[in-house]
């Protein structure tokens, strides 16, 4: 269930369900050459970018499952993108039926726009091959006037026979079963256009004087015909029209003047050539995507960007090689874990009882009626149950190095004593700017037990916490439990207070609750409205008492 309704929770709940990593941020959308990274510029959730960015993830994932391999450089290139493209539209498809309404929007959004329009020789030949795949193989009719407005300027320069022999190749687009396959129909077509026979030379048109000597010519040969048989002398002047005009093999060019057989301009062996070298990028549905995905972020002024929601790249630490001193922070759990489960609760409605009145009648009931009994109408009843989640975010940044060991323990301790609480779902996570690591990471994930070894990281670099925000914003959002909490271990001093206070009342709109422990600093003062700083361990459990009294009394 998608429950985010900005892109990110949409991106978040497609790369989950198809096993690819999906990111929105920054100003540029992307896709890793092995389908297993999309990232989307950071931009508000419309229709129009939520259509493009799912049909983006459709087809991506059936590159990242169905390729193997890179294409070659050129127009053959071209061509085998083209025919991959069908393939592994038509696989995911295959997995996945409800795909096809995303993949078909994308394609009608393109014809309406005109993106698909051939301009030369070589767009009409991919733009035949991509409109007889998408159109009679994948069944999406929008593209079909595209495989007309193709085929005619393929018969201005090559005829019917040329289309007859692209399409005997192409029928087998169903047939395909891998890369391998896709890579041996696009040789065919490109072998198909490169050892085209040269058309005929056209016959000369002789001027009246010339037809008056050959129309005298002909009366005497006409008399040399007798003693001839008719064929033979037929034969005979075959023979010498080809020693007068023989035919070049080797010639190419205007063909005939008639429109429709291959009496346009035909392209010369040297255009060919060039057309073989060079890539038209013609029917990449994923550049188009993105480029317009770009175009769209890049028209959304910087304000109105601060506000909007981005999904940074999530990963995980693995165990340090050492554990905390468990003694201290296992005993400060001890301490907050009974005060703090009369603190964690909501509300949850339940249907257990029935009554006189209402709006919904209970159907089971209605016979008690006739035993006397009237009460058959629903009631809702208020139960307080433990119905929270809750993110931890551990400031592992360069400027904690000092107080680095308070702040790992005081993370495990709350996280012990959150597990710990029935109904309770928590989440450890670190942010830091460590070199060839995203800049949020998972340490303990929801469901996970925590040990100490997860919270034993040194610090290292920058401090992003608005993207350690929007990253547990969008983790919280996915979660089913109705009351949401967000704890930030910090010392208050992020990369950019403006960014940070962005996410923070961005996630607070959307019905997060956070609160923030300053570790030995009093900067968390300026950021977040409730806050305890602590100097030491010792300190956390009433810190925590304060901050859960404001966060977590009051019920909805």
């Amino acid at each position: 269930m998608i429950r985010d309704q900005e892109l990110v929770g949409l991106a978040m709940t497609l790369g989950r369900d198809a096993k690819i990593k999906i990111t929105v941020g920054g100003e540029e959308s992307c896709c890793s050459t092995d389908g297993s990274h999309i990232n989307i510029a950071q931009m508000p959730s419309t229709p129009l970018g939520r259509m493009l960015m799912t049909g983006l993830v459709f087809h991506e994932i059936g590159h990242k499952n169905h390729t193997t391999g890179s294409r070659p450089s050129g127009l053959l290139g071209d061509m085998m993108n083209v025919i991959e493209d069908v393939r592994v539209d038509m696989e995911t498809i295959k997995a996945r039926p409800g795909t096809c309404f995303n993949l078909e929007a994308i394609t009608t959004h393109y014809m309406n726009k005109g993106s698909l329009a051939p301009a030369t020789f070589a767009q009409a030949l991919l733009g035949k091959v991509m409109a007889y795949g998408i159109g009679r193989v994948l069944k999406q009719k929008s593209i079909m006037p595209l495989e007309t407005v193709c085929n005619e300027m393929i018969d201005d320069a090559f005829g019917t026979d040329f289309i007859d022999d692209v399409e005997n190749i192409i029928k087998g687009i169903p047939k395909l079963r891998s890369t391998r396959d896709t890579n041996a129909m696009a040789r065919k077509l490109i072998e198909l256009l490169v050892y085209q026979p040269p058309p005929p030379n056209p016959k000369p048109k002789p001027n009246p004087s010339q037809q008056q000597d050959e129309s005298q010519q002909g009366q005497g040969q006409g008399d040399q015909c007798h003693g001839l048989g008719h064929g033979q002398c037929h034969q005979q002047q075959t023979e010498d029209q080809h020693q007068e005009n023989p035919v070049n093999h080797h010639a190419t060019g205007t063909g005939g003047d008639g429109a429709g057989t291959g009496g346009g301009k035909r392209p010369t062996p040297e255009e060919i050539a060039e057309m073989l070298k060079n890539s038209t990028g013609y029917g990449d549905l994923s550049k188009l995507i993105q480029a317009e995905l770009d175009q769209i972020a890049s028209a959304i002024p910087q304000s109105v960007l601060d506000g909007i929601p981005i999904l940074p790249e999530i990963g995980r630490l693995k165990p340090g090689s050492s554990k905390l001193n468990e003694v201290e922070a296992l005993s400060a759990a001890s301490r907050m874990r009974a005060k703090m489960m009369g603190m964690l609760q909501s509300l949850k409605m339940m249907p257990r009882s029935h009554g006189l009145s209402g709006r919904k009648l209970a159907p089971g009931r209605l016979v008690k009626l006739g035993l006397g009994d009237p009460r058959i109408f629903r009631k809702k009843v208020s139960t307080v149950t433990t119905n929270t989640a809750v993110t931890v975010l551990l400031d592992l940044s360069g400027s904690m190095d000092d107080k680095c060991q308070v702040a790992n323990a005081a993370a495990f301790a709350l996280h012990t004593t959150l597990s710990g609480l029935k109904g309770v779902a928590v989440c450890s996570m670190e942010f830091s700017g460590k070199d060839n690591d995203p800049d949020v990471n998972i340490l303990v994930d929801f469901g996970a037990k925590p040990l100490s070894e997860n919270f034993n990281h040194r610090p290292s670099d920058g401090t992003p916490t608005a993207t350690a925000i929007w990253a547990a914003r969008a983790m919280l959002l996915q979660r089913t439990e109705p009351r949401k909490i967000m704890l930030i271990l910090t010392d208050g001093c992020p990369d950019c207070d403006n960014e940070t206070c962005a996410a923070t009342d961005k996630a607070m709109k959307d019905g997060i609750e956070i609160a923030a422990i300053g570790i030995m600093h009093t900067g968390v003062r300026r950021l977040w409205e409730n806050h305890r700083i602590i100097q030491s361990l010792q300190e956390l459990p009433a810190a925590m008492f304060g901050v859960m009294e404001e966060l977590l009394t009051s019920r909805r």
